[in-house]
Order: C-alpha cells, then structure tokens, then sequence
C-alpha cells in the first residue's frame, strides 16, 4: 500500500516536523528581548514597575536588558538590576552598571543609592570567602575602608540595617550602634535598636558602654516590664565585666521605679551585699518583707 494513501505522506511529515523544531537559546532569547519591547511599546509604565520589584531570574534579567536598551535613562530599573546582580554574585556585571548611573546622572536620591551599592561590593565579595581567612585578604580592609566613606545618615531605614550588620561583620561596633541609634530615632518602638547596640557592645566585652545602651533602651520604653527588662539587662552587662560595686551604684540611683518589684529588690539586694554595701542590702531587704506582708505600695 502506498504510503500516500489515506492522505498521508511520510516526507511533507518530515518536512513538518522539521519546520516546528524547538528554537535555540539564542533564538529564545531574542524572543524574549522582542517580548520586553513590544511590552514597553504598550504599556511602559506597567513593565517598569514590575521590573522594579520582579524577582530575578533568567526571563527577567533578559527583560531589563532590553528596557534598558530602549530607556538607558531609567536609572531606578538600573539600580534595582544592579542590587540583583549583587545578590547573584555577579559583582562585575553590578559594577557597570553603577559606573554607568554615577557617569550619566547627578540625581542626588539615585547617586546616594548608587554609592551605597559600591560600598557593599568588596563586602558581599569579603563574604564568599572562608571566614577563617577573611581578615587576611585584601578585601578585608577594602570593605572596612569602603564602609567608612558611608555617611548613615544618607540611608534608608533597610540600607541601616545592612550597614550595622555589615559595621559588625567587619569589627566596627561604634559605626553598628550609631546605626542603632539613627535606627531608634526613626522608629516607633526604639528601645528594641538601643538593646542591639547593647548586646553587640557587651559581646565584645565592652561592659559599661553596654550597660548605657541598655538603659538607653530602658528610657524610651513606656511598658513597665519592657522597663525592667533593660534595668536588668544594664546591671547583669556591668556584672559581666565585674564591675559589681558600679552595678550597685547603678541600681542604688535607677532603683526608684522599681522599688515594689519584688524580682528586682532581690537582684538589688544581693548586688549590694556582693559589693559589701550591707547597710543598701538592709535597705532592699526591709522592703522586701515589707512586700512580703503586703505593706508595700501596689
């Protein structure tokens, strides 16, 4: 029988077949490339703004490209290209198209964002190396000195955030609390930034500075156990270092707020026998049982 019956035929099949075979990389990408410019050429506002909070992967990366083709002066896409080809650890790829925003605007808000991105450049390249050998390494140095030409005071409350890790990874504690602090004097809750630059403070060893901090925190906080909380934290900080005499005087001129907290009379009471202040312990501890038998103020 021939294979031409029924209306089939073997070689137009072939033919066919031939024709819709799958396209290639280079073609699919020039597909998508001409996908982004005719997208831009109907709605370009829509297609800028997705690009500038889509999440990055192949088909965005081609879709920005040709954006970026068609509006070379769409600084904020370009920067968001950047910021992702930093998370994708392409520092190289990042790094031109930063020299190309700093070289063609003198928007104040695109080149404040511009230069934070290079300051984290030699950071994020710092930490794909073996900590163990970080500080031995050119790059060590290059992020302390490329964090230091950071002014905070130019960063959003996230760039904060970023710099204080970054100030504590790189051993600057002072530059990670005063982050804390422009942190605390942005936001609604503050004590929760000075607690932090306490306990970055107070891992170091740094025990009096830490203590100040943690009463930062207890200062700007209005709930009576939030306040006590950082009270606590203040003297144990100076306890850490030894200092017992100083965390007694401590709690003798912060004590007033405290003094019907049973929990915290006997922390104050035992600080002031540790520092052989025995008449302050007798103090504490005839407030205690005045608390004990209910006399105390409610």
């Amino acid at each position: 029988m021939s294979l031409t019956n029924y209306g089939y035929n073997a070689a137009s099949e072939k033919t066919v077949r031939e024709r819709w075979r799958v396209a290639v990389p280079t073609e699919l990408l020039a597909l998508v490339g001409l996908i982004g410019v005719v997208c831009w050429l109907v709605f370009p506002k829509d297609l800028a703004s997705s690009l500038r909070s889509a999440r990055m992967d192949a088909v965005t990366l081609s879709y920005t490209n040709a954006w970026l083709r068609a509006k070379p002066d769409d600084f904020d896409v370009r920067l968001v290209l950047a910021h992702n080809l930093m998370d994708l650890g392409l520092l190289d790829q990042a790094r031109k198209q930063l020299d190309y925003i700093a070289a063609h605007t003198t928007d104040p808000a695109i080149r404040a964002t511009q230069s934070w991105l290079r300051s984290r450049l030699p950071f994020i390249a710092l930490m794909a190396i073996p900590p163990e050998r970080r500080r031995d390494d050119p790059l060590w140095q290059q992020s302390r000195a490329a964090l230091e030409d950071v002014d905070p005071a130019t960063l959003s409350l996230r760039q904060l955030e970023h710099y204080a890790e970054m100030a504590l990874l790189l051993e600057q504690p002072d530059a990670a609390v005063d982050a804390y602090h422009l942190l605390a004097e942005q936001q609604a809750f503050p004590a929760t930034w000075y607690a932090r630059g306490g306990a970055a403070l107070l891992a170091r060893g740094r025990y009096r500075e830490a203590a100040n901090e943690y009463l930062l925190a207890m200062a700007s906080q209005e709930n009576r156990y939030g306040r006590r909380r950082y009270f606590l934290a203040a003297l144990s900080s100076l306890e850490s270092g030894g200092l017992v005499r100083e965390a007694s005087e401590l709690g003798r001129r912060e004590a007033e707020p405290f003094l019907n907290d049973q929990r915290v009379l006997y922390r104050l009471m035992n600080l002031a026998r540790a520092a052989d202040n025995l008449p302050l312990a007798e103090q504490y501890a005839i407030l205690l049982l005045k608390l004990d038998q209910g006399l105390g103020t409610p």
